[in-house]
C-alpha cells in the first residue's frame, strides 16, 4: 500500500523524530510512503536536546516566528501560513495523481487544510495526526492574532477528517467539547524505538563519562528546557535532598532557554558539585543517559500532552517521577509503574524521589513494571503504524513482527 505524508513543519527534533519513526515503520511493515513537505528533504537527525519547531513556524511557544532568522509579527506568520495552503495544494494533487495512495496522512500544522481539499476532491481517506490543539496552546501563550479563525480551521479538519488521532483523552475530550464527534477522535499515544530504548541499554558509559560510580546515587531529566517544563523545581529538591544523600547527583540532560537561569540557580544554592549540565546531546546518546538514571523526573507536563520523554524513561526500565495529571495517568499507574506528585508541589515531588533513592528493591519493580507496560501496550512506534493501518484497512496481520 502507497501513503502520502504530509508535513508542514521543519522536521527537527521531537517532531522529526516522530515524523521518521512513523514513516520507517509504515516501511518495515511493507508499505511505500511518499512524504510532501515544506522543507523536501527528509528530516536530518538533530541532537535531542535542540529546540522543536512548533506548528506555526517558530519554535514552540518561543517569543516569536522567524523567517530566514529574522523575526517577524505573528499576524504576517499566520498569513503565511494560510498562504502556504497553495502551493501545498498543487504539491498534494499532483503527488496524489502521480503516486496513487491508498490515504493521506497528515502531521496538523496551524492553518493548514491543503491536505483535507485534496483528500475530499479524489475522494481519499484522511488521516490527521494532532499533536497539541495549538488554537489553544498558542492563545494561552499570547501567541495568536487569528484566534477565532485558527479554531475554525482546527476543529474543521478533526470533524472532517475520516479519522483523526489524538496521543491523549485529554486532548480528545478538548475536540469533543468543540462539537467533534468522539467516532471522528482516536487516541494513539507517542512511543519509542523499541531497538533503541529498552532496558538491556546499559548507562555505564555514560556514568563513567561525567565521573559518576556505579554507586552514585543519579537523578535526572531530559529534553529541551523551557521555563514551565518544572526542572527550576527539581533543583531546589535536589538541594535539599543533599542532606540525606551527600553524593546525589541531578544529571540535566540538553540544552535550551531555561539552562542559563537554572545554570544560575545551581551556583546561587551551591550545588555546582551536584548538578551536571550536559549541553546538548546526540539523539544516539540519550537512551544512554536515561539509563544512566536511578530515577527519571518529569517535573511537570502539559495536560493534553503526551511527552515523548516519558515513553522513553519507562522503555529503559527507570523509576519514574511525574505530576499527577489525567494525561499522565492515562499511561501509568501511581505505586506501580511510577511515582505521582500533586503538580508542581516540589516538595511532594521531592518525597517521592527520596522514597525511590531510600528503597532499591521498590526502585527495581518500578522499573521492571515500567519496561513491561511499554511492552504489553504497544507503546511503539511500530504499534503506532500498526493501528493506523488497521484504520484504513480494517484489522490485519501487518507482519512482519516487532523485535
Amino acid at each position: 500500500m502507497r501513503i502520502l505524508y504530509h508535513h508542514r513543519t521543519r522536521g527537527e527534533d521531537a517532531q522529526g523524530i516522530h515524523i521518521r519513526a512513523l514513516c520507517d515503520a509504515f516501511r518495515r511493515l511493507g508499505h511505500e510512503v511518499d512524504v510532501v513537505a515544506l522543507a523536501r528533504s527528509a528530516p536530518a537527525p538533530k541532537p535531542a536536546s535542540a529546540p522543536a519547531r512548533a506548528a506555526t513556524g517558530a519554535g514552540e511557544n518561543d517569543s516569536r516566528p522567524q523567517l530566514l532568522g529574522v523575526p517577524i509579527p505573528y499576524w504576517f506568520y499566520e498569513l503565511l501560513a494560510l498562504a502556504y495552503n497553495g502551493p501545498a495544494f498543487a504539491w498534494l494533487l499532483f503527488a496524489a495523481l502521480r503516486r496513487r495512495p491508498a490515504f493521506i496522512y497528515e502531521r496538523y500544522t496551524l492553518f493548514t487544510f491543503a491536505g483535507l481539499l485534496v483528500a475530499k476532491l479524489l475522494r481519499l481517506p484522511f488521516v490527521l495526526e494532532v499533536n497539541a490543539p495549538l488554537s489553544l496552546e498558542l492563545t494561552q501563550h499570547g501567541n495568536l492574532t487569528f484566534r477565532r479563525l485558527a479554531e475554525r480551521i482546527e476543529t474543521a479538519l478533526c470533524r472532517n477528517a475520516t479519522r483523526t488521532l489524538v496521543v491523549t483523552q485529554a486532548m480528545a475530550d478538548i475536540f469533543i467539547a468543540r462539537g467533534v464527534p468522539a467516532e471522528r477522535l482516536q487516541v494513539i499515544p507517542n512511543g519509542v524505538d523499541g531497538e533503541r530504548f529498552n532496558p538491556d541499554v546499559s548507562g555505564a558509559p555514560i556514568r563513567e563519562r561525567y565521573g559518576l560510580s556505579a554507586d552514585t546515587p543519579v537523578v535526572g531529566f531530559v529534553g529541551w528546557i523551557r521555563p514551565w517544563h518544572g526542572v527550576d523545581g527539581l533543583i531546589g529538591a535536589v538541594g535539599r535532598l543533599v542532606a540525606t544523600f551527600p553524593e546525589l547527583r541531578l544529571l540535566v540532560v540538553g540544552d535550551g532557554p531555561a539552562v542559563p537561569a537554572l545554570r544560575q540557580q545551581a551556583r546561587d544554592a551551591g550545588l555546582d558539585a551536584h548538578v551536571i549540565f550536559t549541553g546538548p546531546v546526540a539523539r544516539d546518546d540519550i537512551p544512554g543517559h536515561i539509563a544512566a538514571l536511578d530515577v527519571a523526573v518529569q517535573p511537570d507536563v502539559t495536560d493534553y500532552a503526551s511527552p515523548i520523554k516519558l515513553f522513553e524513561y519507562l522503555a529503559l526500565g527507570r523509576a519514574v517521577v511525574a505530576p499527577d495529571k489525567a494525561n499522565i495517568r492515562e499511561v501509568v499507574r501511581h505505586g506501580r509503574s511510577a511515582l505521582l506528585f500533586p503538580p508542581r508541589d516540589w516538595a511532594a515531588m521531592e518525597r517521592a524521589i527520596g522514597e525511590l533513592l531510600t528503597d532499591p528493591e521498590q526502585r527495581a519493580r518500578m522499573a521492571a513494571a515500567a519496561a513491561q507496560l511499554v511492552d504489553e501496550r504497544g507503546y511503539t512506534w511500530m504499534g503506532n503504524a500498526r493501528q493506523v493501518l488497521e484504520i484504513v484497512q480494517g484489522p490485519a496481520e501487518h507482519a512482519p513482527a516487532e523485535n
